[in-house]
C-alpha cells in the first residue's frame, strides 16, 4: 500500500471558509490520526523527472522525461511510512499480505488500487471526515480482491487536492516529498543500502517499516521495500 495523504490549507483558502475543515487548520505541525504519524509538507515548486544532476550520473530511465516544473499550491500531510499490516487489519479487519510472517510492522501488500482507495475512505470515516472517493460497481472475487467499475472524486471541484478526507498522494506530491529539494538518486541518499530494502539486501521478503534511514523530511521507505499505489 502507499503512503496516506491529507490535503492542507493552500494560499487560496480563507480562515472563514467553513466548507473545508482542513482550511481552518494551520499546517504547522505533524499529526497522528489513529496512531498513523503524518508529516506536514509545505507546497512549493520543483522539477519533476530526471534532474540535470541525476542525468549526469546516468541514473535516469526513459520514462523520467521530459523534465518539467510543477507547483504544488497546497500544503499537505503525508504518512511517515507505508501503511502497515497492523494499521490495515485494525481498520479493514483482514490482512491480505503475502508476507504476514514479516510482522505487523511490515507494509501491507498485495492490495490493489481500488482497495487502497477503500482504505482511505474508511480512514476518513473513522475521523468523521467526508470520503474523498465515491466507488461504484464494486465486487469482490477470490484471487482478485475488490474491483470497481468507476471512481468519482468527492470534492467541489472534482480534484483530490480539494478533498476533505484522506486519500492517496498524487504522483507530483509523492516525488516532491521524496526529493525534499535534493538531487539524490534515492529518497534520502545516493547509496541505496542506506535507505532501501531491495533485491540485493532484502532476502526476497518485505521488512518492518522505518528500519532504513529516512529522507531529509523524516519519511521512510520511499525507496524500496514494496511497490506503492
Amino acid at each position: 500500500m502507499s503512503f496516506l495523504a491529507l490535503s492542507g490549507c493552500g494560499p487560496d483558502c480563507s480562515d472563514d471558509d467553513a466548507t473545508d475543515t482542513d482550511c481552518n487548520t494551520v499546517l504547522d505541525d505533524d499529526i497522528s490520526p489513529q496512531g498513523i504519524t503524518m508529516l506536514a509538507l509545505a507546497g512549493g515548486t520543483f522539477d519533476i523527472g530526471c534532474t540535470a544532476a541525476q542525468a549526469a550520473g546516468g541514473n535516469c530511465d526513459d520514462d523520467e522525461y521530459p523534465v518539467h516544473s510543477v507547483t504544488l499550491t497546497n500544503n499537505f500531510w503525508l504518512g511517515e511510512t507505508e501503511v502497515t499490516q497492523e494499521q490495515w487489519q485494525v481498520l479493514m479487519g483482514n490482512n491480505p499480505s503475502y508476507f504476514p510472517s514479516c510482522g505487523t510492522d511490515c507494509p501491507v501488500e498485495t492490495v490493489n488500487w481500488w482497495e487502497a482507495l477503500e482504505f482511505a475512505n474508511e480512514f476518513s470515516a473513522t475521523e468523521s471526515l467526508s470520503e474523498c472517493y465515491t466507488l461504484s460497481g464494486c465486487t469482490s472475487t477470490p484471487g482478485h480482491g475488490m474491483e470497481c467499475s468507476a471512481v468519482a472524486i468527492n470534492s467541489p471541484t472534482g480534484s483530490v487536492y480539494d478533498c476533505v478526507g484522506y486519500r492517496l498522494p498524487t504522483e507530483a506530491e509523492w516525488e516532491y516529498a521524496a526529493r525534499v529539494g535534493t538531487d539524490l538518486v534515492y529518497a534520502g541518499s545516493d547509496t541505496v543500502d542506506d535507505v532501501a530494502w531491495h533485491d540485493d539486501n532484502s532476502g526476497s521478503t518485505t521488512h518492518p517499516v522505518a528500519t532504513k534511514d529516512p529522507n531529509a523530511r523524516g519519511l521512510h521507505d520511499m525507496s524500496g521495500n514494496v511497490w506503492e499505489w
